[in-house]
């Protein structure tokens, strides 16, 4: 199976992991068409997911930048049990 192809923006990624979906609930796909499908979704996650993570980045530093209160990453390391 070829790569998953990039999409120009996040909307569109997830719209067609809506779509991936949609077809493998139907039940109406082949077996191989069902694991191509699947694992075009799991690449196009993995995609959203770097996306997610890069604006999550972005955002913490313009508001670090801007003097905006920044939400601080949990460290569990640091607690006492």
């Amino acid at each position: 199976m070829p790569p998953a192809k990039k999409f120009k923006d996040f909307e569109s990624a997830v719209a067609r992991l809506d779509e991936i979906t949609s077809l493998l609930e139907s039940g109406e796909a082949s077996l191989e068409n069902s694991i191509d499908l699947y694992s075009e979704g799991l690449e196009i996650a993995q995609e959203c997911h770097k996306k997610l993570d890069a604006a999550d980045k972005k955002i913490k530093l313009v508001a670090k930048n801007t003097g905006v209160p920044v939400e601080e990453d949990f460290d569990e390391e640091g607690v006492d049990d």
